[in-house]
C-alpha cells in the first residue's frame, strides 16, 4: 500500500488489502459505525418519547379542563315579580258549558192500577167538526204548481239474467265441499281406455248454476284424453240441484269452475 493511502486508510482498508472488496463484507464493515450511531440515536429518541407520554397526556388534560372551565354560561337574572295588589278582585271564572242531562239507557215499565192510568184522548166526532171554524188562513199557495217528478222514487233492481263470475254468496253443493267430493268419488267410473293406457290428469269444467240451482252450459276448460272428460261431464249433468248463488239477497245465475282429478291407484 502506498504511503499517502496508508495515512488515510482505516482498519478495513488494511484488512481487505488485496482482497475482493465487492463481496459485501467490506461494505458492511465500512457502514457499520454509521448504522450503529443511527440506531443508537433512534433508540434514545424512542425511549425519551415513551417517558414523555404521561407528561404530554397530563398537559393535554389540563388544557381540556381549562377550556371546559371557560365555557360557563352566564344566565341573566330575572327581576323579581311585582307585588300582588290585594285590593284587586280576582278575575271571574271562565264560563263552563252546562253539564249534559242525565239519560237512562233503559227505563223499566211501571205497573199501575187501571184507575191511575190516564185515558187516551179520543179524536173528535163528526158532529163536533161541523161546528168548528177551520180558519181562513192557509200557508199553502193554491196557485203553486206541484212537481211530482221531485218525489223520491224507490227502484228495485231486478236480478241479472246473465251469469256472473263472482257474487257475494257463491253457489254450493248440497252438503258442502265434503259432500261434493263424496258424490264424485261414488259416481265417477274410470274410463277403460284411460286405465289401459295409464292416462291420469285433472279435467276442469265450467258450468252455470242457475237461480233455481240447476246445472247448464257445461264447458271444458282443461281436457284429459282417454274418455276422462266425457266421464266428468256425464257426472256433472246428473248432479242434483245446487244451492244458488246470491247477490244483494237475490238468487242469481253464477259461473262455477270444478276440477275433477283422475288418478290410477298405485299397486
Amino acid at each position: 500500500m502506498q504511503l499517502d493511502k496508508i495515512l488515510q486508510a482505516d482498519l478495513n482498508d488494511i484488512i481487505f488489502e488485496g482482497r475482493n472488496k465487492e463481496y459485501g463484507a467490506y461494505y458492511l464493515r465500512k457502514v457499520y459505525k454509521k448504522n450503529v450511531t443511527r440506531a443508537t440515536i433512534i433508540g434514545v429518541a424512542l425511549i425519551l418519547f415513551g417517558f414523555s407520554i404521561p407528561f404530554i397526556k397530563e398537559l393535554l388534560d389540563k388544557q381540556l379542563e381549562t377550556k371546559k372551565a371557560l365555557n360557563v354560561v352566564d344566565v341573566t337574572k330575572l327581576a323579581a315579580p311585582p307585588p300582588l295588589d290585594k285590593t284587586t278582585p280576582p278575575p271571574p271564572p271562565p264560563d263552563l258549558p252546562p253539564p249534559p242531562p242525565k239519560t237512562i239507557k233503559f227505563t223499566p215499565p211501571v205497573v199501575k192500577p187501571d184507575e191511575e192510568v190516564p185515558q187516551d184522548e179520543e179524536p173528535p166526532v163528526l158532529e163536533e167538526l161541523k161546528n168548528t171554524d177551520p180558519g181562513t188562513e192557509t200557508n199553502i199557495d193554491p196557485n203553486a204548481e206541484v212537481n211530482f217528478n221531485d218525489a223520491p222514487v224507490t227502484v228495485t233492481e231486478p236480478p241479472p239474467t246473465k251469469p256472473l263470475m263472482f257474487v257475494e254468496q257463491m253457489p254450493t253443493f248440497p252438503g258442502g265441499d265434503q259432500a261434493l267430493q263424496e258424490y264424485l268419488y261414488k259416481n265417477i267410473r274410470y274410463p277403460a281406455a284411460a286405465r289401459e293406457n295409464g292416462i291420469e290428469g285433472t279435467v276442469v269444467l265450467q258450468f252455470v248454476v242457475g237461480s233455481d240451482g240447476s246445472i247448464s252450459e257445461i264447458k271444458t276448460l282443461r281436457d284429459v284424453r282417454g274418455g276422462c272428460t266425457d266421464e266428468a261431464i256425464r257426472v256433472v249433468k246428473n248432479m242434483p240441484k245446487w244451492n244458488a248463488g246470491k247477490q244483494n239477497g237475490n238468487a242469481v245465475p253464477v259461473y262455477f269452475n270444478l276440477p275433477v282429478t283422475f288418478k290410477l291407484a298405485s299397486e
